[in-house]
């Protein structure tokens, strides 16, 4: 009872907490957008001026050539975009009658002789839903103009708070810029919990992968945004630079950015050529280009992907755009992606990755045990099968299958699981285990030599008579003669079937948790009863996916080796193999040779 008290106070707390940040955000935007604006900027021109460092300029020289570039190319690339556009702000009321007839040919051609039926219907139901007061006149009324002060503080309002902005965010730059080690001092005191050299090397990996990339998608979308201009200038489109800038900064926001920065040049193309050849030229320009960067040149300059999820991005571009409008849209994807490196390189944001990556969020066993327990096998199978093609049959009956068949088990132990439950998991194990099996290669070459007798023993229950058919079912059955027991069986009935069996290797299987006990207890009565037998422990099942701690399986003594994972027993049986086929070749031969004596001496009586 305690522990979901404590529960639901954790979740109210995440709730309170996640709430005030996005309302902290949201009316404080005009001091975190500039803040986050520098900080982007302080990655992107991080190797600019580490690159000039290595020239043998100092840092603050550095910093200020840098910075002094990025003020003089930005205030050159800005004043050419607001000339055209001022220019065409002025020039596009004067092709309104074009424009009009473009409308309406593209009108014509959509719709065909049916318009002017379906726009009377329109009118019709408008005027039957909703219709005009009889005697309605229209008045037009006339808003006087404002004072030149109002309209004065209407227009220095805006202007000053985004240069006032655009000042504190070049400020802050340069102080990051200049203090970056400082910065990055403080973070790993932040988040360090006493690791100082795990999170020096998490903070110092994350933060070049970031800036890496931003710098290279800066390269990546300014290249697209010049080849456009270039392209719509040679094809003799006007404007062409406002159409790069737009093509430019829409690229950023991911997805859809570049089919919105499209729409302007296309249709301005649409409204002013004299046909249709012009605007699907821009068109194809558009597409081509899009084509290129996708599938070369990102590729080739990002090096290896980011992992975000495609969901993700498109959830955090409403999210930024919600809480900073244009801006929060522009700067989803690197924010996302700076979320994203975070949380795969430091704990504490680990979730993030879980959020925004595009990694399985379950582990395949996980995965594999849960649709399983949703009595969906097919999924299940296709899970196992994966990893299978991927990794090899045996890597998914180590990393999949038995750790499913442990996590069962102990949902058995704690109550959450009933009988008839687990025996379906068990079921499904076993038909899924059946097609992984199929994958596994034919040995290029049978065993010569005689067969080793092998003894696979369950040690409990029903789960690990299944682990154990499925061992049997990956031994060369050329090298071994398996058999497989029934589960559940006494010491008696193990003693009495060795003796029956006769077998050279008796391997037994106990899967975690628990088991240990008992499994001992059968080596002892092993070694007792049989003590020529030589016995192997496959001590499975390790449900983070490695190899179970040594500590697990002391105390059992008096065996050839212990496998704590499914390959690692295989290999002891592999390495045992070579000697006790020439045993076994040796006492078929003494067998054979002792027969034939017989078969002599009773001849001469």
């Amino acid at each position: 009872m305690s522990t979901d008290w404590q529960r639901s106070v954790v979740t109210l707390t995440s709730t309170i907490v996640t709430a005030v940040v996005v309302l902290v955000l949201y009316f404080a935007r005009s001091v975190f957008i500039p803040i986050t604006l520098s900080i982007l900027l302080a990655f992107v021109l991080v190797p600019v001026v580490a690159r000039l460092q290595r020239r043998g300029l100092g840092r603050t020289p550095a910093v200020l050539l840098t910075l002094g570039l990025v003020v003089c190319g930005t205030l050159g690339v800005g004043t050419l975009i607001a000339q055209q556009f001022s220019r065409l702000a002025d020039t596009l009321p004067d092709r309104a009658e074009a424009i009009k007839g473009k409308l309406i040919v593209a009108k014509t051609w959509i719709s065909g002789d049916s318009t002017n039926r379906l726009g009377h219907l329109v009118d019709e139901l408008t005027g039957i839903v909703a219709p005009k007061p009889e005697g309605q006149q229209t008045v037009l009324v006339e808003r006087a103009s404002g004072s030149l002060g109002s309209q004065f503080d209407g227009f220095i309002g805006p202007a000053t708070e985004v240069l006032g902005q655009a000042a504190f965010a070049f400020v802050l730059t340069a102080y990051m810029l200049l203090r970056r080690e400082d910065l990055r001092n403080r973070m790993i005191r932040l988040l360090g919990e006493g690791k100082v050299s795990t999170t020096t090397k998490a903070v110092d990996e994350a933060s070049t992968r970031i800036s890496r990339y931003l710098f290279m998608q800066l390269l990546v979308n300014t290249g697209f945004g010049a080849v456009i201009t270039l392209s719509l200038f040679l094809l003799g489109l006007d404007y062409a630079l406002l159409w790069g800038f737009i093509g430019t900064l829409m690229r950023y926001i991911p997805y859809v950015g570049t089919w919105i920065g499209l729409i302007p040049p296309v249709m301005f193309s649409f409204a002013t050529a004299t046909g249709w050849g012009e605007p699907l030229a821009v068109l194809v320009i558009f597409l081509v280009l899009e084509a290129i960067c996708n599938n070369i040149f990102e590729p080739w300059l990002y090096g290896q992907s980011m992992g975000l999820s495609e969901v993700a991005q498109l959830v955090a571009a409403a999210f930024w755009a919600f809480l900073w409008g244009p801006m929060g849209l522009i700067l989803s994807g690197p924010l996302t992606t700076c979320l994203l490196v975070f949380g795969k390189n430091v704990r504490r944001f680990e979730f993030l990755d879980v959020l925004l990556g595009d990694e399985p969020p379950l582990a395949p066993h996980v995965a594999f045990y849960q649709r399983l327990a949703a009595r969906d096998q097919d999924e299940a199978a296709e899970v196992a099968i994966k990893v299978a093609k991927e990794s090899g049959p045996d890597v998914a009956f180590e990393t999949v299958v038995i750790p499913a068949l442990c996590m069962a088990r102990r949902e058995v132990d704690q109550g959450d699981m009933d009988a008839t439950a687990l025996r379906y998991v068990i079921r499904g194990v076993r038909e899924v285990a059946t097609e992984v099996s199929d994958l596994r290669p034919l040995a290029s070459e049978p065993y010569i030599g005689s067969r080793v007798r092998l003894l696979v023993v369950p040690a409990r229950d029903e789960a690990e008579h299944a682990a154990a058919d499925i061992f049997a079912s990956t031994l060369d059955h050329t090298q071994w003669d398996v058999r497989v027991p029934g589960d559940e069986m006494l010491a008696s009935e193990l003693i009495a079937t060795v003796e029956e069996f006769r077998p050279t290797v008796v391997v037994l299987l106990a899967l975690a948790p628990g088991g240990l006990s008992h499994c001992r207890y059968l080596v002892n009565r092993l070694r007792a009863k049989c003590p020529t037998v030589k016995v192997v422990v496959g001590r499975w099942g390790n449900l983070d996916g490695g190899q179970l701690p040594s500590e697990a399986s002391e105390g059992i003594k008096g065996v050839e080796g212990i496998g704590r994972t499914f390959t690692e027993t295989q290999k002891r049986l592999a390495d045992m193999a070579p000697v006790l086929s020439a045993q076994a070749d040796r006492a078929t031969k003494d067998e054979m040779s002792s027969g034939k004596q017989r078969l002599v001496g009773t001849q001469s009586a």
